[in-house]
């Protein structure tokens, strides 16, 4: 049976339409796996790794205690040192995060696609979504918040001595302001809600375990804080301290959905459009 000619032109229409769509991802993808995006974002990922990598060093290798301070040296060491600080677990994370990222940068996928066959690219959305984003703003958020409110309760004055302000911003205020350039300089899929809420509250559990099994072995919290509040309090705060990581994941989550909605819009036309 021959076609009518209503039906020749939707048929005709719709191949257009999706011509131009497709014409539209190409452009997309010429703009932001070449040129100037491309540097920026190889950029943003070198600087980034490398100063992570550096503020680890410095942090296991440079901080010495006053000689006042034997005691506490001693007990900083014992039982984790400086790995049982969320503050150094999450440059730990970002310089992980950030190298991968600067592999995938020379290695892997950057284009705006559908699931990528690329295990970095895939390895870098992940981890990203599910702990560099929402563990920087959880430290950061929370850092700050009791610095203003009490600093004695989390970095004492006395620490100004031996811990550089540079480094301070490194590990408590450049962790957030990378992450917020990385999602607007990377195209992401987010995992599933359930993949990604998982690891994060995962991580974020396992971290509050290892601050008990510090206490218990070292006779000392962590941070000055936990000494002040009462158990029922203390249950309180670390609750706060998985639920703000949780909210800290769904806010990224929103943001990406929305800087990259046109792409993302993009996508689902093409798909759509193949059937």
């Amino acid at each position: 049976m021959t076609k009518s000619k209503k039906q020749l032109r939707e048929q005709h229409a719709a191949r257009e339409a999706a011509e131009a769509n497709t014409a539209r991802l190409e452009t997309c993808n010429d703009a932001y796996t070449s040129g100037a995006f491309h540097y920026l974002r190889f950029l943003v990922h070198l600087l980034a790794a490398a100063q992570f990598s550096y503020g680890i060093y410095y942090y296991l290798f440079k901080l010495y205690w006053p000689k006042g301070l034997h005691e506490e040296e001693e007990l900083k060491t014992r039982w984790g040192g400086k790995f049982k600080y969320l503050t150094f677990l999450d440059v730990v994370l970002q310089a992980i995060y950030h190298t991968v990222a600067l592999l995938n940068d020379l290695f892997g996928d950057n284009s705006v696609t559908g699931v990528s066959k690329s295990l970095l690219r895939r390895l870098r959305d992940y981890f990203f979504a599910t702990f560099a984003f929402p563990i920087a703003h959880n430290v950061a958020t929370s850092f700050w918040v009791i610095y203003l409110w009490d600093r004695e309760l989390i970095f004492p004055a006395e620490l100004d001595a031996i811990f550089p302000s540079w480094l301070n911003h490194v590990v408590h205020t450049n962790v957030a302001l990378l992450a917020i350039m990385d999602l607007f300089t990377c195209f992401r899929h987010y995992p599933s809600r359930l993949a990604g809420v998982t690891g994060n509250a995962a991580f974020m559990i396992l971290y509050v375990i290892w601050v008990h099994i510090v206490k218990y072995f070292s006779g000392v919290w962590v941070y000055p804080l936990l000494e002040v509040l009462s158990m029922p309090l203390r249950f309180v705060m670390f609750g706060g301290l998985v639920g703000l990581s949780l909210v800290c994941y769904f806010v990224g989550e929103f943001i990406n959905n929305i800087v990259w909605a046109p792409e993302f819009k993009l996508l689902h036309q093409k798909k759509v459009k193949q059937g």
